[in-house]
């Protein structure tokens, strides 16, 4: 018995609830039934929280204050909206004004209008979120080539980094190579110097094979002079 009692005090808790979710502050959309704020009903039919709403001194101290309201900017008396306002503005929260009798056109059109203007909030925020999961999804899609074209470049910087050893590792064995043949090529000093006289010898038989020899010259032979007179 007393389970059951929870449960319908429980939805009961909730219809209650959810015939409230209307009354919220036509500024910053704050509700009534967080409790965070105070609410206050103001003379120009706005409802607004103490946030949003400026308080002005009245002229005497026993005089009510006065408030600027935020959205018609008008200077108007306002009432904290809770359970000790007075039944003619207290009416006008009802949830169910033709089971009492009251003016039904007058509550009807004021719940509407606030009715309409938190539906315009909420299509609002609905346009922006939509608009925001697009755009979400625009910059998923340009990560998305992003990331692939920083994988492609990763690959190819690897690619060349490869490239580069190798050139460089056949750099380095045609020096081996370059050194190693200049080691067989060199002459050792002594060597040298025989091949520089070697060399020098032979620049000298050239020159002198090359030199005009002398002709031998035929001369008389002188025997016995044997003077006459020729």
């Amino acid at each position: 018995m007393n389970s059951n009692n929870v449960k319908k005090d429980d939805s009961a808790i909730d219809m209650e609830t959810a015939r409230k979710l209307w009354i919220h502050c036509n500024s910053c959309f704050v509700h009534f039934i967080d409790k965070a704020n105070i609410i206050f009903l103001l003379a120009c039919q706005h409802v607004v929280c103490e946030k949003c709403v400026t308080a002005n001194l009245g002229r005497t101290p026993n005089d009510a204050p006065t408030y600027t309201c935020p959205m018609c900017k008008k200077q108007v008396r306002g009432r904290q909206v809770n359970n000790a306002l007075p039944t003619n503005l207290k009416d006008m929260f009802h949830p169910e004004p033709w089971k009492d009798g009251l003016p039904y056109d007058q509550i009807s059109s004021f719940q509407k209008a606030h009715f309409n203007n938190l539906d315009q909030h909420l299509a609002r925020k609905e346009r922006d979120a939509n608009k925001l999961d697009k755009d979400l999804e625009l910059a998923k899609k340009i990560c998305e080539k992003h990331y692939l074209e920083q994988h492609r470049l990763r690959m190819e910087r690897k690619k060349l980094e490869f490239q580069v050893r190798e050139i460089a590792h056949q750099a380095q064995i045609r020096k081996e190579e370059q050194r190693r043949n200049r080691r067989s090529t060199s002459v050792p000093p002594i060597m040298k110097d025989e091949k520089n006289r070697s060399e020098s010898s032979q620049k000298k038989r050239r020159t002198t094979s090359m030199e005009p020899q002398k002709s031998a010259v035929t001369s008389f032979v002188n025997n016995n002079n044997h003077s006459f007179i020729l």
